[in-house]
């Protein structure tokens, strides 16, 4: 039967081919007719699909093919669809009259989580006939039997962040359904550590409402949240149920900077080259540039060399290629410079600009964008050979004298880690890490001719960390050294009377000593954070009795002392972690005091006090910066001390290392890592208005350790002791202030 009307069919299309075409189209009115197996069909996703053949007749006057689509009402257009399976989509060529069939299958709901009646429409387009046609059917879409439906939405599709924030992805779910349903949403896409609450969410979902939720995500440091766009997914989904998805993007914007970090070295210098010497021979200078990128693109660092006033023949060469920097990570170039040297002359020293470009503009430049460099060529023949004899001579006189700070015969010969005036002004007493401690003559600082070292009145057999005089006549200096011993030296017969050292404190480096005003008593400050009380008084040991008092130990590094208030029973105690305690000694109660807080690389450096003054307390730190307090009210009654004047006295946060003040309290002097000596005029404890930035008294290349100050014959002196192995004394006039 079906032989039979297969060969009808055939024949009425040749009988179709036998007539005119021409009159077929003029009569038809349209060269393409389609017609579709069904009108309206019903799937169920999953279980169940449809079925549908679309016929087509060629029309036309030529060869055509046919194409066809099938289109939903409120659905996305997709170049390869999902939900319905055609093929062949294209047909080849056929003749006029000829039909052509196409069989389309429906898989899945044309709108994702969609479950009802949807307007389908067909259409079948030509090229050639240069023509298309459509017919609409209607496709019922049911739940499968128990299935709950979902649709889920992206409330908010794009969200852009910065790293290190925490951003809120918003989502809501309607619950199709007619009763009440737990559902699992999910977030697609994103590291799991991102978020603290997890990327899955368990909700219940009231019949015919929408439910909001919100996935919280903590984006990291910029090295682990790289700027890029992240595609996410976000699902709904109800056990034996389709799942509802929607899509959203997260982006990471470009945060952080690239640090250009100083190069190292800044200066270099090319030694000369004598004339039978090979070219290959001539050494490059070499900077090493180093790039810190702290931000969260990966980008290529390129370097440019600049010189206005440099030679002609000067050359450089990038030796390192550039690579991309990564996002939280050290890059290190090297630079090799060289030129050729002048005959005659002095040392040219050239200024070099090393300016540097980013691949990724995003960024803008390297922070900063240009560094600094120097270079120092020296000549062929440098003039001092016609000068070397007259040169020589004067050389040796002014080694072997004390005018040489490296003549092994004069001064210290390594770093000086104290210094103190006596009471009168007119000697400074130093301690080095040469393990000696050596007596200076004031006026001698200011007399080229005449030696201002007195003799070494101490010899240690370790680094001498502290040295003060005694108070009482300054006939007695006690010097602290790096095992944690206490030597006594006599000033007038050069001898050492006694040395002290706790048990258990050996090894225990002495940081700090402070007299009792009548210099019976000794504290003494250590490394362990131990501080121990000392008794000075002659019967201590001639009745049997032992010199140590009491040990009070500390949580902190004790890196210095002071007595506060008139009666000086208050000891202060500063050191590692800023912190600051007072401790009252006569009754062994300690009370803290508030001061900014820090970590282990913190430190409060020093502390000074004024005589006149009892109650003001100046305070240091390896941070830069300075501070004074009024104790009078925190020494009274348990109230936070009174700040009277606290400022950044190095604005780059180099450490201040010493400070001190004069006995009235109207001078403050600082020394630190910036190799500044600094003068700070105070009235009523705070700094004068018109000279709050301080005078600079001296710029040394060295950092500075230890300072002292005192006032005489109406000027101020500021002695000194830096890393260069060098004592120094300044004497500065004293400025247009009215506290004297």
């Amino acid at each position: 039967m079906s032989n039979e009307i297969r060969q009808d069919t055939v024949t009425t299309r040749d009988d179709t081919r036998l007539s005119s075409p021409s009159a077929s189209v003029m009569a038809a009115g349209k060269p393409l007719d389609i017609s579709l197996s069904a009108k309206s069909l019903e799937i169920i996703p999953g279980e169940q699909m449809a079925r549908l053949e679309v016929k087509v007749i060629n029309q036309g006057d030529r060869l055509a093919s046919f194409q066809v689509e099938v289109l939903a009402a409120g659905g996305e257009a997709t170049a390869t669809p999902q939900w319905y399976d055609l093929s062949p989509a294209v047909s080849s060529l056929k003749p006029p009259g000829d039909i052509t069939y196409f069989p389309i299958a429906i898989l899945d709901t044309p709108i994702p989580g969609f479950f009802g009646w949807v307007s389908l429409t067909v259409r079948v387009s030509s090229l050639e006939l240069k023509a298309e046609e459509r017919q609409v059917l209607r496709l019922h879409v049911k739940l499968p039997e128990g299935a709950i439906p979902l649709k889920l939405e992206v409330l908010t599709p794009v969200v852009r962040t910065k790293p290190c924030s925490t951003v809120q992805l918003p989502v809501r779910i309607f619950n199709l359904a007619h009763v009440g349903v737990g559902a699992l949403v999910r977030c697609l896409g994103l590291p799991e550590d991102w978020a603290e609450q997890g990327l899955e969410q368990a909700l219940d979902l009231l019949p015919q409402q929408w439910t909001p939720t919100t996935f919280e995500v903590s984006v990291p440091l910029p090295s682990n949240a790289i700027a890029q766009s992240w595609d996410l997914t976000f699902q709904a989904e109800v056990p034996g149920s389709p799942a509802a998805s929607a899509t959203g993007r997260l982006e990471i914007l470009p945060t952080g900077r690239l640090a250009f970090r100083p190069p190292q070295p800044e200066s270099q210098f090319l030694p000369r080259i004598w004339p039978w010497q090979k070219p290959e021979q001539q050494r490059f200078a070499i900077y090493q540039l180093t790039f810190e990128n702290a931000s969260n693109l990966e980008t290529m660092v390129t370097v440019e060399l600049e010189c206005k006033d440099a030679p002609r023949n000067l050359e450089w060469l990038q030796v390192t290629p550039p690579e991309s920097s990564r996002p939280g990570t050290e890059q290190i170039q090297e630079l090799q410079v060289r030129a050729r040297r002048h005959w005659l002359g002095r040392t040219r020293t050239y200024a070099l600009d090393a300016h540097t470009a980013l691949s990724d503009k995003r960024l803008g430049t390297t922070v900063p964008k240009t560094r600094s460099l120097q270079l120092d060529i020296a000549p062929v023949v440098p003039l001092w050979l016609a000068l070397l004899s007259g040169a020589g001579i004067l050389w040796l006189a002014w080694l072997l004298s004390w005018l040489n700070p490296a003549n092994p015969l004069f001064g210290h010969r390594a770093a000086v880690n104290s210094v103190q005036f006596d009471g009168l002004g007119q000697t400074v007493v130093s301690g080095a890490n040469d393990q000696t401690a050596i007596l200076w003559e004031v006026k001698g600082f200011f007399q080229p001719l005449k030696n201002q070292e007195i003799g070494t009145i101490a010899q240690a057999d370790k680094a001498i960390r502290v040295v003060r005089h005694r108070p009482f006549d300054n006939d007695m200096l006690a010097v602290g050294l790096e095992n944690g011993e206490i030597q006594f030296w006599d000033l007038q017969w050069g001898d050492r009377p006694f040395s002290l050292l706790a048990p258990g404190q050996k090894d225990d480096r002495v940081l700090d000593l402070r007299f009792s005003r009548d210099s019976q008593i000794l504290f003494s400050s250590h490394g362990s954070g131990a501080v121990v009380q000392w008794s000075l008084h002659p019967n201590a040991v001639e009745q049997g009795g032992s010199r140590l008092q009491q040990i009070e130990q500390f949580d902190f590094a004790a890196y210095s002392l002071a007595a506060v208030g008139p009666d000086q029973n208050q000891m202060a105690v500063a050191g590692r972690y800023n912190r600051l305690e007072l401790w009252n000694w006569q009754t062994n109660q300690r009370l803290p005091v508030i001061y900014p807080s820090g970590g282990q690389d913190d430190y409060i450096t020093s502390l000074a006090t004024a005589e006149a003054q009892p109650y003001w307390l100046a305070i240091a730190d390896n941070q830069g910066r300075i501070t004074l307090l009024d104790m009078e009210t925190c020494l009274a009654s348990a109230t936070p001390c009174q700040t009277l004047d606290e400022w950044q006295a190095n604005p780059e946060g180099e450490a201040v290392r010493a400070i001190a003040l004069t006995r009235e309290g109207c001078y403050l002097t600082s020394v630190g890592d910036d190799g500044k000596v600094m003068l700070w005029p105070l009235v009523n404890g705070r700094r004068h208005g018109r000279l709050a930035s301080g005078q600079t008294v001296a710029q040394i290349d060295s950092q500075l350790n230890s300072v002292d100050v005192v006032v005489k014959a109406n000027r101020l002196w500021i002695a000194s002791g830096a890393d260069d192995s060098r004592v120094r004394v300044h004497r500065p006039r004293f400025p247009d202030t009215t506290c004297r």
